[in-house]
């Protein structure tokens, strides 16, 4: 099991962009992560691609940038905040998650 995480993964999203990733980093950050890359038929577990068709390539590097570094570019939020906070509520990131509805918060504050 923990061996089978350690394997690179690659992500693909919108337009076919190929990201390179690491299967331990998307399981410790993602528990939707973990349950694909557990059960072995799910073609995620086969293969070592993930597709996400459902977000543009920002949010899921805006994601994979916090699972690494654990922030998020500040542009990159500002700009594409309601898609991350999208991503982060289906993948289950909750961190993630938590720094979106602050920023979002200051901005209703502000306004």
């Amino acid at each position: 099991m923990i061996r089978a995480l350690v394997v690179n993964q690659i992500l693909r999203s919108v337009a076919d962009r190929a990201i390179k990733t690491h299967r331990c980093i998307l399981a410790k950050n993602s528990k939707v992560f973990r349950k694909m890359f557990e059960q072995t038929e799910m073609i995620e577990g086969v293969t070592g691609e993930v597709t996400i068709i459902d977000f543009k390539p920002e949010p899921v590097q805006a994601m994979l940038e916090f699972f690494y570094t654990g922030e998020v570019n500040k542009d990159v939020l500002e700009k594409h905040v309601e898609a991350i906070f999208s991503i982060a509520h289906k993948y289950q990131v909750l961190p993630l998650k938590y720094e979106c509805e602050v920023f979002m918060t200051n901005l209703i504050g502000k306004e």
